[in-house]
């Protein structure tokens, strides 16, 4: 049973008992004309007659597939996708492996966007701390490698002085996979230089350059919910999987621990539509508060990331982490996105929401290292999504380390959250109140659209 049931009744998500609806009328009609010209089966009929559903009167605005389901499949798209690099992903990684034994450094700079900078550290918890963070071209030696999503001059100059580069793929760069004159010019190269003019080898992480995956027709500008943080950071950790393998084991397999590392990922990404029927009803419940002038805001301190991938995104939604939250706190709501089951000030905030009347929820694992806390975040929270993540350091064995490798955590975590912001606005705009998101800033004409949706925004509320 949800924890959020009951939910209070909804006129917008029941038929009237009063008179037909408009839609019942409709396929009444629709039945009566395909029988009168002979052109429908007796079917059709029949399903005219049959009892009425409970989602009759529920309106689709031109859309038949449930915002949060297009988010999920096109996040498993986008790793399916990613298995078609393991072979280059394996040949990529036994040169870097060969990089750190000859006494040289492979840098990483391939975290562009909101929640990579926190993800893709070198100390974050589950990195091996092979690939090192790149924090200025002038470090970089001839016989070192690097991972990068830029492509410039520098980038160029960096080749040439003989140090390997892997161009990676990234919504926010310009490069030749997008048509010309997406990218706007802050985000372009003004050299007119593309990922194959400053590189060795391009791997795509096959993120869509429109960034988001969710296509509401109300909102017909961009698409919707972020997502280059899966393809990258499923990259991110395919890679070090990979590496850290060949550097424990030097007759390791071409490609092994990347493959594992991504079949885990993929099998809790399938298993999140177990939580279908509760993200609905949650989304449901934030509607209704938010329509009433509440407030949405996202907190996560084990993983600062995940709010960072929520607040201010090309894609996502503006009324994150905005206005007055003493306004009206018995409307409110509260997300708290974690990666650990019982950080102290996650608990601390889920506690003092919980007792001013938001809604509370929770989004990360009950359970950690084999441990459940006696009293965690969640036991203040209404509604909590596991997000099938129970290890604290990663998931990807290696011999002669005495801990795992590669965590899980913060990317099942943020494809949850991004689910729910997705079914949240499906909600939203079928009770005939549409949103506003932001439109990428690296789009051309994006930073002009959102400048003058803010006034509108801010009058509307959400």
């Amino acid at each position: 049973m949800s924890a959020l049931h009951p939910l209070p009744y909804d006129p917008d998500s029941q038929p009237a008992t009063s008179q037909p609806s408009r839609r019942a009328l409709l396929l009444g009609g629709a039945a009566l004309v395909g029988t009168t010209a002979g052109s429908q089966p007796d079917t059709v009929a029949a399903a005219a007659n049959a009892a009425t559903s409970k989602w009759d009167a529920e309106y689709t605005f031109g859309h038949s597939q449930l915002f949060m389901d297009q988010y999920h499949q096109g996040i498993l798209g986008i790793l399916s996708k990613l298995a078609g690099e393991s072979e280059l992903i394996g040949e990529l990684t036994s040169r870097a492996a060969t990089v750190v034994r000859q006494g040289h450094t492979v840098w990483t700079n391939m975290a562009d966007g909101h929640m990579p900078h926190v993800e893709q550290r070198a100390d974050r918890l589950g990195s091996p701390g092979i690939m090192k963070d790149e924090r200025g071209l002038q470090h970089l030696k001839a016989g070192d490698m690097l991972f990068t999503n830029y492509c410039n001059k520098e980038v160029l100059a960096v080749r040439e002085r003989g140090i390997y580069v892997v161009a990676v793929t990234v919504s926010y760069r310009d490069n030749e996979f997008r048509p010309e004159g997406f990218t706007d010019e802050s985000h372009s190269n003004p050299d007119g230089l593309k990922l194959k003019d400053v590189s060795n080898v391009i791997l795509h992480s096959h993120t869509p350059y429109t960034q988001g995956l969710v296509r509401a027709p109300e909102i017909p500008e961009f698409t919707l919910c972020p997502s280059s943080q899966t393809g990258l950071g499923a990259l991110h950790w395919m890679l070090n999987a990979e590496l850290a393998n060949k550097l424990a084991n030097p007759a390791a397999k071409p490609v092994e621990k990347s493959v594992a590392y991504l079949e885990i990922l993929v099998d809790r990404i399938e298993r999140i539509a177990s939580h279908r029927e509760q993200l609905r009803e949650t989304a449901v419940a934030m509607t209704r508060r938010i329509r009433q002038g509440g407030r949405w805001f996202v907190r996560s301190l084990a993983h600062t990331g995940l709010s960072s991938e929520m607040e201010h995104v090309a894609s996502g939604p503006m009324i994150v982490n905005w206005g007055d939250w003493s306004a009206k706190p018995r409307e409110n709501v509260m997300l708290i996105s974690t990666i650990h089951p019982a950080h102290t000030g996650e608990l601390k905030i889920a506690q003092a929401a919980r007792r001013e009347g938001a809604l509370v929820i929770g989004i990360g694992p009950a359970t950690l290292d084999g441990q459940t806390a006696t009293e965690g975040t969640f036991a203040h929270c209404q509604v909590h999504f596991e997000n099938f993540s129970p290890e604290s350091h990663g998931v990807i064995r290696i011999p002669g380390r005495q801990q795992p490798l590669c965590p899980t955590t913060g990317l099942t975590t943020n494809v949850i959250q991004q689910m729910l912001c997705a079914q949240w606005v499906d909600e939203m705009v079928r009770r005939g109140a549409v949103p506003y998101f932001f439109q990428g800033g690296y789009q051309q004409g994006g930073s002009e659209y959102n400048a003058a949706m803010r006034i509108h925004f801010e009058r509307q509320g959400f």
